[in-house]
C-alpha cells in the first residue's frame, strides 16, 4: 500500500491519477476528505489526516510500505515535513519517494531549495529507504503567464539565462516508477524537460503558436515582486520565487536530465506542445 501526501494539488493529484491507471493500491492523505473525493475516481482510499497535526497521521499508515511525500511551499514546510517522516518511522514504514525541488541543499540560499534540502537530510539520516524527485520549473506555471502573453509581452526578472522547464504529467510519470518499481532506492532524479530555453525563447514559441508578437521584457526584482503581491501573492511566496529567478541568473538551472525517459518511459515534453496543448489559455 502506498500512502500519498498532496494529492489534491497540481503534481499530486497527477501521480494520484497515474497510479490510479496502473491499477496501484495506494491511499490519499486529505485534511478535508469531503474535498478529496474526486481521487475516489483514480482508485484512491481517501484518509483524513493534517501534516500540521501529528497525532492524526497514525491511521493514515496502517498497512503502508512506501509513502509519496509532497508538502506545499509554506513557512512551515520543514516543519509540516519532518511530521509525516517522524509518523513514518513509528509506523515501520519501508521507504519514502519525497517529491523534492533541483538545487535541493540545506545550505542554499534560497528558502524553496533549502527546506527541500533540509528534510532530504533527515529523511537520508532515517533509516527509511528513500527517493528524492528533483523536478525545475513547471510548464504548468505558465498558465500565470496568460494574460502577459495576451498583452505581448513577458515580464520575468530572468536576464538571458536558460532552464528547462517540465510538465508535471512527466514529473509524474517519474514519481509513479519510484514508487511501484525496484531499483530506485537511494536516486536522486533531478527532473527536466527536453530543452534549455531562455524568456526570449519562451517568447519566441508564444509567437510561433499564438500567431501573435510575443516578446520578453527583464525587470528588475523588486517590480517582480511588486507584481506578484499585486496578484495576490504572499510576500514570503514571491520572494522565495525571486530567490529562484536569482538561481537561473546564476545559471544553476542550467541542467538537463533524462529522468522522464529513463525512469518514466515516456518521451519528455516539449514546451511547444504544452502551449499548443493549452492555446485557448492563450
Amino acid at each position: 500500500m502506498i500512502l500519498l501526501t498532496g494529492a489534491t494539488g497540481n503534481s499530486g493529484s497527477e501521480v494520484a491519477q497515474q497510479l490510479g491507471t496502473k491499477g496501484a493500491r495506494f491511499r490519499a492523505l486529505a485534511r478535508n476528505p469531503a474535498k478529496a473525493t474526486t481521487l475516489k475516481n483514480s482508485g484512491a482510499e481517501i484518509v483524513a489526516g493534517d501534516l500540521a497535526d501529528p497525532a492524526s497521521l497514525g491511521a493514515a499508515f496502517e498497512g503502508v510500505d512506501t509513502v509519496f511525500l509532497l508538502a506545499p511551499p509554506l513557512p512551515n514546510q520543514e516543519e509540516l515535513e519532518a511530521n509525516l517522516l517522524d509518523a513514518a518511522k513509528k509506523a515501520r514504514v519501508r521507504r519514502i519517494v519525497k517529491f523534492s525541488a533541483m538545487t535541493a541543499d540545506p545550505k542554499s540560499t534560497s528558502r524553496f531549495p533549502r527546506a527541500h534540502g533540509k528534510i532530504e537530510e533527515k529523511i537520508r539520516a532515517s533509516g527509511l529507504a528513500w527517493t528524492f524527485i528533483r523536478p525545475t520549473f513547471f510548464m504548468q506555471n505558465m498558465l500565470g503567464l496568460a494574460e502577459m502573453v495576451k498583452g505581448g509581452t513577458i515580464y520575468q526578472p530572468a536576464g538571458k539565462s536558460r532552464a528547462s522547464f517540465v510538465d508535471t504529467r512527466d514529473i509524474a510519470a517519474v514519481a509513479v516508477a519510484a514508487l511501484t518499481e525496484p531499483g530506485h532506492d537511494g536516486k536522486a532524479y533531478d527532473v527536466t524537460g527536453p530543452e534549455l530555453l531562455n524568456y526570449d525563447d519562451v517568447a519566441a514559441i508564444f509567437s510561433k503558436v499564438t500567431g501573435r508578437t510575443v516578446k520578453y521584457q527583464d525587470i528588475p526584482p523588486q517590480a517582480a515582486k511588486q507584481a506578484m503581491m499585486g496578484m495576490g501573492i504572499p510576500q514570503w511566496n514571491a520572494d522565495g520565487i525571486n530567490e529562484l529567478m536569482d538561481q537561473m541568473r546564476a545559471g544553476e538551472y542550467e541542467r538537463l536530465s533524462t529522468a522522464v525517459s529513463d525512469v518514466g518511459h515516456k518521451k519528455p515534453t516539449t514546451l511547444e506542445q504544452f502551449v499548443r496543448e493549452n492555446a485557448a489559455a492563450w
